[in-house]
């Protein structure tokens, strides 16, 4: 049995900069700088939707609880 592979969705830089409530300048700065991973499709630079959960997942600060 082979196991079924899931597409990856891709998104471009203005989507991902408006799902993290970031500018496109400061995405691609984190591009440059090699912080987050990102896809090569030709010349386009793509983010993948697991790569924007991780992001979202690492930024987010727990409740204290009382």
């Amino acid at each position: 049995m082979s196991a079924t592979l899931q597409p990856t969705r891709l998104n471009s830089l203005p989507n991902t900069a408006a799902r993290l409530g970031v500018s496109v300048k400061c995405l691609r700065s984190w591009i440059y700088r090699r912080a987050i991973p990102y896809v090569k499709v030709g010349r386009a630079v793509r983010i993948s939707d697991e790569t924007i959960e991780a992001i979202i997942e690492r930024g987010t600060v727990p409740a204290l609880e009382r």
